[in-house]
């Protein structure tokens, strides 16, 4: 863990009376009694007694890890490491680094053969007069032989023996607490310091408006962490970097909504917590959206793991049936999955409510209703618009046509209103909007009859936000030209589109078909877009390689949504054919370059996504 920083002259402050208990001890000569700091995993037991003791700096105190320590051997080589940072490696290769630096070495005038000595006995002659043992409860020692272990510098050779434990995680608690009394001769329990390791973290984080919020509300991670009642600061601190990184990805405007990002933040770092934790899992950060049924049909009589965690965090959306902060399922693809794209964060996001404002009535929905305005607030509605339409602001198709249809409905009760004239004046403003990059690119579907342009234009009436007319030929053909150039815009991002694509197939297969697939709904499609002949057809095959070591069938499933594009014979996809033929060569040479086997494995799942396909 990240080295704090003292604060006021002392390093602790909650544990000012548990730091007086080690300096004293360390002033004693041969206590003959080990101390004990026993206090629970993550609450900065190791990072304390470092600072306490100064071990890292003093060559007169030593630590030592008893991690995964088996045997008395491994005991003896974990002292041996500690004492020479360079024996990390094994046994062997310490002792053949030990007899190459000591070549030629003489010991009372005679010569000394280091493959005939017990390295181990050699660097333990060395041991300083203090010696901290972490990891206790960690160590796979049985309670009885480790204490003998460690008596040996207790009692026989006068050392002082600092431990540092959590008794409660030991999987030998019953033996561990009773034995621990004849070696143990004072136990210390310390408390997190919750200040200092936030104060700490802030150097992990990269500057950001995630760090500058998190920084303005630090009340609201002591509280949570308080709330929460585990004392695991490594559980608080990495939830507080997920949760900086979560608010840099979000919109600037929406993270102006101070009181709802306080919301989300208190929700995740709730929820992080406790999935990290293990006191929640897959499966109850989904209930989190369901109805108030299952919350008392927990795992034991107390309640549902969930409901415990709405008890102890009453200001967290715990409970996201009725509409929370954090959805359902972004907290899922955020917590579980581990990553969530800063389109689907911002999208999900705003679907909550809680991040968007009630706006002012639109200008053009006021144009629309012309007539209840007041006229010189109708001069100004028309002056703004056409200030908005001079300076390239109004990108929406849907605005840009409602204006249109609002300014011909309110033409024909004016003398001075020219159709042809403004309709030549809208087909140039899209056309300049399309050169400067800035008209949207329409959104692929799964058929053209769904074409995502964002506005409708069924039954001869363009329609948007609730409003629709029935347009004239020249309102017809500006309908035309914007879906036009739109569609030259999608075409243009393709290249961009498959990169994207791509990314979802190397690391969230099922994301890639979802995409490749038929959908009903309103969700991005590529059914009948022809894409895959932008992506990389080298890197596509590594990563279907990859997936067919790890999750055949779901290999199986990709192959299949590829190949089936071809194989269902439509013109529209027919400029990915060669890239399809081109992915199975290079799959098969890429099993082949590991092994024939590999490369008739292959085959073999080719062939059978195309039977599949067909």
């Amino acid at each position: 863990m990240k080295s704090f920083p003292k604060q006021n002259g002392t390093m602790d402050l909650p544990n000012q009376i548990a730091r007086r208990v080690v300096e004293k001890y360390l002033n004693l000569q041969s206590p003959r009694y080990a101390l004990l700091i026993d206090a629970p995993w993550g609450c900065g037991k190791t990072h304390f007694i470092k600072a306490a003791t100064e071990c890292e700096t003093d060559p007169t105190r030593l630590y030592v890890s008893l991690y995964n320590v088996h045997s008395s051997d491994e005991f003896d080589w974990a002292l041996v490491r500690a004492l020479n940072p360079w024996t990390k490696s094994t046994a062997g290769n310490v002792a053949g680094r030990a007899k190459e630096l000591a070549s030629g070495l003489r010991f009372m005038g005679l010569s000394v053969d280091l493959t005939k000595v017990n390295m181990a006995e050699l660097a333990l002659q060395k041991l300083p007069e203090t010696i901290i043992f972490d990891d206790v409860e960690r160590c796979g020692l049985p309670v009885k032989q480790l204490w003998g272990l460690i008596n040996r510098f207790v009692e026989h050779e006068g050392k002082r023996v600092i431990l540092i434990a959590n008794s409660d995680k030991h999987t030998e608690r019953p033996d561990f607490l009773l034995s621990r009394e004849k070696l143990v001769g004072q136990i210390v329990t310390i408390q997190p310091n919750v200040d200092a390791a936030i104060a700490a973290i802030w150097g992990d984080i990269p500057d950001g408006q995630g760090r500058r919020f998190l920084q303005a509300h630090q009340a609201i991670m002591k509280t949570t962490f308080e709330e929460a009642k585990h004392q695991n600061l490594r559980l608080l601190l990495r939830a507080i970097r997920d949760a900086a990184d979560l608010i840099d990805q979000i919109e600037p405007e929406m993270v102006a909504h101070t009181t709802s990002v306080q919301r989300l933040t208190q929700t995740f770092l709730t929820l992080h917590m406790a999935y990290h934790g293990g006191v929640i899992d897959k499966d109850g950060l989904r209930q989190r959206g369901e109805t108030g049924r299952y919350l008392n049909s927990g795992k034991d009589e107390d309640g549902s793991p969930l409901d415990k965690l709405k008890q102890n965090h009453p200001n967290a959306d715990i409970l996201n049936y009725r509409g929370g902060a954090l959805p359902t399922e972004l907290g899922v693809n955020l917590l579980v999955d581990g990553y969530a794209s800063a389109a689907q964060i911002n999208i999900a996001l705003k679907t909550t409510g809680h991040f968007t404002a009630p706006k002012e009535t639109p200008d053009w929905i006021r144009l629309w209703n012309w007539e209840e305005q007041d006229t010189a607030e109708l001069e100004g509605i028309i002056a703004r618009i056409e200030a908005s339409l001079t300076n390239f602001e109004v990108t929406n198709p849907g605005e840009i046509l409602q204006i249109y249809g609002a300014l011909n409905f309110m033409g024909k009760y004016r003398d001075d209103f020219c159709p042809r004239k403004t309709a030549r004046k809208f087909y140039c403003y899209v056309r300049a909007l399309s050169k400067r990059g800035i008209l949207p690119a329409r959104v692929a579907s799964f058929a053209a009859v769904h074409e995502q342009y964002g506005f409708d234009w069924t039954s001869g009436t363009i329609s948007y936000e609730g409003y629709g007319f029935k347009p004239a030929p020249k309102g017809k053909g500006l309908c035309l030209l914007i879906r036009k150039l739109m569609d030259q815009a999608f075409a243009g991002k393709l290249p961009e589109r498959a990169s994207e694509l791509l990314g979802y197939l190397q690391d969230q297969p099922e994301t890639f078909l979802d995409l490749l697939e038929k959908n009903t709904g309103e969700g991005v499609s590529y059914w009948e877009t022809p894409i895959l002949h932008y992506m990389d057809c080298l890197a596509a095959a590594e990563a279907i390689f990859k997936l067919s070591q790890r999750d055949r069938a779901t290999a199986l499933r990709v192959l299949d949504a590829i190949f089936y594009r071809k194989l269902k014979n439509s013109k529209a996809l027919s400029a990915e054919h060669e890239w399809i033929e081109n992915l199975k060569v290079k799959l098969v040479a890429k099993a082949n370059a590991v092994s024939a086997i590999f490369a008739a494995q292959m085959r073999l799942l080719i062939q059978r996504a195309e039977t599949k396909a067909g």
